[in-house]
């Protein structure tokens, strides 16, 4: 804990000054590119095992598989592309596979389907951040891809293959895919047509618009014929591989205040996470619900990019003492006074606030049952007892999992709430009034739950929830400052030590009389402070 004696002047932090003045300057961008994780990025999951040793046969194992976590909602049926093994003729990538890109775009051509699609997230990825993607490409090594008949020979045809970000569309963003060119090669069976596959590399630039963004692969134009337009099949499809990207981040905004934090965001699989019961309904804490239950495994990882501690806006605390003593000695018009001080911290986070927009302060536990603080996720201590409701024990069981992960990474538990008393020796000199204040020291966490379904012993690609949330609590690292502070008195203040005390006059005949609710207070005629009473105009008498 910080005491120091202020004066008129205060040092405020700078979010305080901000608020005063102009608006906050926007943050810049870091100096240093940093690697940006692409989940399953490299295509490894699930592993394809071919049913030959020959690696010209079973080009995608013994039975398709579609890349896990590619898909929009999570699960194979949302996903549009199938895992090609490893093998030099052919994924050709060393024991790494590659995956066939099936994702086309609607009927009008203006859209990526919304059944089946092949895309990601470049999660903690924030929304004015700059990113190049780089992925590999190259062209089909199915031989089933028709090469005689009616038309077949020209589905094996340069394809153009185009990256959307957040589903807009951009000419530099486009590759064209060389055909496929086959080799005969003589095996035990004779020969057969075969190739090794050269990839070629390409990058994709650009300025993120939106958190997360969302990363997708499609074939805008898989068409063959002249006079008549028929859809080139699917073996003929080029592939990808090795997604990887990278990024110049924003830097943190620091401007948020604590009761008004970034809002949270819930995703199932790629998408948005809709309610459990209604499902065309916006959920941004579904995940926290996911987290409760006992079939996930849930865990919180903290984003230390995002999060730091500061300073609150200095507030006062306790009341003003306002010394209207008049006197020739300054030392002997000088009150002193001893006075306790009593101020609580407590912690906000986005997800109450943006679940529980009915509240002016969403963070606090205003309109919760009583003072039942579990249902607050900011309130629910870890080894506090089961709470009342449903509700109130999801979000308790999440809070569980990020106080850990904190503690974890600081060293230190992260604290729910924090009740500070001080007893303070105040010295009031004359004309002037004392106040207490404080700048709380806090801890801004920003961070994501992960939240894994079953993947019944890696035979199905699990569902998966994300949870970004970001929580605000009193500082176990940094002390509060608390400032014992005096000035001049203002001229409000100045006016009201030059009235007279609010009572009202007893006539001297009628010596009780009751309290009048209409008496004021006498007006003083500017008189200088310290008149004698019997100088000042008294109220004409009663006739």
């Amino acid at each position: 804990m910080l005491l120091a004696v202020g004066v008129v002047m205060a040092c405020l932090p700078v979010s305080a000054v901000h608020a005063a003045g102009a608006d906050p300057t926007p943050p810049g961008l870091e100096e240093r590119e940093v690697d940006v994780p692409v989940v399953n990025g490299s295509f490894s999951k699930p592993q394809v095992a071919p049913i030959s040793a020959n690696d010209w046969e079973q080009v995608y194992g013994i039975s398709e598989k579609t890349p896990w976590y590619w898909g929009t909602t999570g699960g194979s049926s949302t996903t549009a592309g199938v895992v090609v093994a490893a093998g030099q003729y052919r994924a050709n990538r060393g024991t790494d596979q590659a995956v066939r890109v099936d994702a086309l775009l609607t009927a009008d051509g203006k859209g990526l389907d919304p059944l089946k699609q092949l895309k990601t997230r470049l999660w903690d990825v924030r929304k004015g951040s700059e990113v190049t993607l780089t992925y590999e490409y190259a062209p089909t090594v199915d031989r089933t891809c028709p090469k005689a008949g009616q038309g077949a020979a020209q589905q094996r045809k340069e394809l153009p293959l185009e990256v959307r970000i957040d589903g807009k569309r951009n000419e530099s963003w486009k590759v064209m895919v060389p055909k496929p060119e086959f080799d005969t090669i003589q095996t035990t069976y004779g020969p057969v047509e075969a190739r090794k596959t050269k990839w070629d590399r390409a990058t994709v630039s650009f300025k993120a618009e939106t958190d997360h963004p969302e990363v997708a692969f499609v074939l805008p134009d898989v068409q063959y014929g002249e006079t008549f337009k028929y859809p080139v099949m699917a073996e003929c499809h080029p592939m990808i591989a090795a997604v990887s990207a990278r990024q110049r981040p924003i830097e943190v905004d620091k401007s948020r205040r604590k009761s008004d934090l970034p809002p949270a965001k819930s995703f199932t699989g790629n998408e948005p996470s809709m309610s459990e019961t209604l499902t065309t309904t916006p959920d941004p804490t579904r995940a926290l619900k996911e987290c409760a239950k006992t079939t996930n495994d849930c865990k919180f990882t903290l984003n230390q990019r995002y999060s730091y501690g500061y300073y609150d806006r200095p507030r006062p605390i306790g009341e003003v003492y306002e010394n209207c003593t008049f006197s020739e000695s300054q030392a002997s018009a000088a009150l002193r006074d001893k006075r306790k001080v009593v101020y609580r911290e407590r912690s906000f986070d986005s997800a109450n606030q943006v679940a529980h927009t009915q509240f002016l302060d969403s963070g606090s536990h205003q309109g919760l049952v009583k003072d039942d603080l579990s249902r607050d996720v900011t309130h629910a201590e870890p080894g506090t007892s089961a709470a009342k409701d449903a509700d109130q024990a999801d979000h308790g069981k999440a809070a569980v999992h990020f106080a850990a992960a904190y503690e974890k990474v600081r060293d230190q538990p992260w604290q729910w709430s924090r009740t500070a008393e001080r007893d303070i020796d105040v010295v009031t000199p004359k004309n002037h009034a004392s106040w207490v204040e404080v700048s709380a020291a806090r801890e801004r966490a920003d961070g994501h739950y992960t939240v894994t379904g079953s993947d019944l012993n890696g035979t199905i690609e699990p569902a998966v929830y994300r949870q970004f949330i970001t929580y605000d609590g009193p500082s176990r690292i940094t002390s509060d400052r608390v400032f014992q502070r005096h000035g001049t008195l203002s001229p409000t203040e100045i006016a009201r030590c030059k009235t007279h005390r609010p009572l009202p006059y007893t006539p001297a005949e009628e010596p009780v009389v009751p309290y009048d609710p209409k008496d004021t207070d006498v007006k003083d005629e500017s008189l200088t402070p310290g008149t004698a009473v019997s100088k000042r105009n008294m109220p004409p008498a009663k006739k």
